[in-house]
């Protein structure tokens, strides 16, 4: 008969370090497998690639870590960008801008593909199921801005850990 132990944290024996946490509690991650693009300057939602946690504590903190390959196609528009967001409802997590400035006077389909690997530390506050959902747009409407995925080592990940407090 095989034997069980669950436990909803294990502290050491001399306490948690002050501003030290306890350790990671739980991980969930999307692998995002197709592609999405846009031509809009707001920020639009990338089709299918979020990813969902519930929190065991309301005093837990989420590392968020966003892995993507994004193009910037500016056509025959030169001085364009794409931006690259992760937002948990409302609120944006984080802001990346990729690809380049084209110099020139155009005519010229240009194209920059750039990996984007940033993260940053969640304090969400809650026991409730938070989504965390990437984001992206273009500077202007003559810039185009994709996100794919594919095959290792070019897959798109979206990577939420639970860190306890």
């Amino acid at each position: 008969m095989a034997s069980e132990l669950r436990v909803d944290r294990i502290i050491p024996v001399n306490g948690v370090p002050t501003g030290g946490g306890g350790g990671i509690i739980q991980m969930k991650q999307t692998v995002y497998s197709t592609s999405d693009s846009t031509t809009s300057t707001s920020m639009e939602d990338v089709t299918g690639f979020s990813v969902s946690i519930t929190p065991t504590s309301s005093s837990s903190k989420i590392l968020v870590m966003l892995s993507a390959r994004v193009n910037s196609s500016s056509g025959s528009n030169v001085n364009t960008r794409s931006s690259v967001g992760v937002f948990r409802g409302g609120t944006q997590l984080i802001n990346q801008f990729v690809g380049a400035y084209f110099g020139g006077t155009g005519g010229t389909d240009l194209n920059t593909y750039n990996s984007v690997n940033t993260s940053y530390l969640d304090s969400p506050a809650t026991t409730s199921s938070i989504t965390y959902q990437v984001k992206f747009s273009s500077d202007n409407s003559g810039c185009t801005t994709s996100i794919s995925g594919g095959d290792n080592p070019n897959r798109s990940t979206l990577t939420v850990i639970e860190v306890s407090a």
